[in-house]
């Protein structure tokens, strides 16, 4: 399962698996897999958390059974985020919202 963060029109897409969505919305301020706001907002939101959150530390991978959660590398919310970022800012320069789901 994943999570596409998208504007219409745009083509430029963000797609994370659930739990790096999850946690990256948690960043954001958002509890929802799914959802919209305006460019406007969804940058500011982006801006403060790449300029107040730390560097992610990264989450090893781990395996249980049949269950494998590949982990996540240091840096990746911030990578996240400058892709983000850039999305929002074409949505912006649009004036399209920024969906996600």
């Amino acid at each position: 399962m994943s999570v596409t963060f998208f504007a219409d029109s745009v083509g430029v897409e963000v797609n994370m698996a659930n739990s790096n969505a999850a946690r990256v919305l948690g960043v954001l301020g958002y509890e929802e897999l799914a959802g919209d706001a305006e460019a406007d907002d969804f940058l500011g939101r982006v801006l403060v958390a790449l300029a107040l959150v730390p560097v992610d530390a990264g989450r090893p991978a781990t395996a249980e059974g049949r269950f494998v959660d590949c982990g996540r590398r240091a840096g990746y919310i911030q990578e996240r985020l400058e892709e983000l970022r850039a999305l929002a800012e074409e949505a912006r320069a649009q004036g399209l919202p920024v969906y996600w789901g």
